[in-house]
């Protein structure tokens, strides 16, 4: 754990020396939520105070709460990095290292996404106490319960992604699997919560990473209960396992066919 644990170091001071890409994302993330948060005040100045159960308040909060996890774990570590050390033949290398190279990977993932992760966090709430006020019902207590769950989330995220990549042992380009999954997320997750689709969706939606990556966990802060809790806690612990055992697998059978192919 402990060369993990430096790796995750290195990463994190590496990631202090690019300040300025992150700091150019925070705008777009700031010039992206500004124009989501005039669209649904659009929507609500029509007269309804409440849609499909959400007031203004809440709908504009899980937006931001959802987004967050969206742009604060997309770190390049899990997709772009992935993808270019298996396409560049580099993994033959790292796979000899005195480390898995997948929980390598998912450690640079971690430290690379902190700092961006709380930069988001920070203007996300400012935008929302300034157009929404504060969170209806909110409390130390559901901020307690929220640490967990958006790590969880966060984690999640980058396994997909890393799972994803992975498929560049068979396939040149990973990258549209990466722009599939992330408009999946971004279209029955983020932008719109689960109550606005049909019944059957939902509970399609429910049994995706969709659950416990961005509307169970906005949703809980929004609306906390501890029933809720123990429902996205055991989604994000079962998609963790079920993701698990993939990447082994999928990890495993890429190394046997990179050996195969002589490396």
């Amino acid at each position: 754990m402990k060369k993990y644990l430096m790796i995750a170091k290195t990463t994190f001071n590496d990631s202090l020396q690019y300040i300025s890409s992150i700091i150019m994302r925070f705008f777009g993330f700031t010039i992206t939520m500004l124009i989501l948060i005039s669209l649904w005040n659009f929507i609500y100045s029509g007269g309804d105070n409440v849609i499909n159960g959400y007031t203004f308040n809440e709908m504009i909060w899980y937006l931001l709460l959802a987004e967050i996890i969206t742009f604060g774990s997309g770190s390049k570590v899990a997709t772009d990095e992935v993808r270019n050390c298996i396409k560049s033949g580099n993994i033959a290398y790292q796979i000899n290292k005195p480390y898995h190279y997948v929980i390598y990977i998912i450690f640079k993932y971690i430290a690379d996404t902190f700092i961006r992760f709380i930069m988001f966090l920070i203007i996300a709430s400012a935008l929302g106490l300034i157009f929404a006020g504060p969170i209806n019902g909110f409390s130390i207590k559901t901020l307690l319960v929220a640490i967990p769950i958006f790590f969880l989330a966060v984690l999640i995220t980058g396994m997909v992604r890393i799972l994803i990549s992975l498929l560049s042992f068979w396939v040149e380009d990973s990258t549209p699997f990466q722009n599939v999954y992330n408009k999946f997320i971004l279209m029955f997750g983020v932008f719109f919560p689960m109550e606005m689709f049909p019944l059957f969706i939902q509970k399609i939606l429910k049994f995706s990473p969709i659950y416990g990556v961005s509307y169970g966990p906005a949703k809980l802060i929004i609306s906390y209960n501890f029933n809720l809790f123990k429902e996205v806690i055991l989604s994000q612990i079962i998609i963790i396992i079920v993701v698990s055992i993939l990447l082994a697998i999928i990890y495993r059978i890429g190394v046997k066919k990179l050996n195969v192919n002589g490396g």
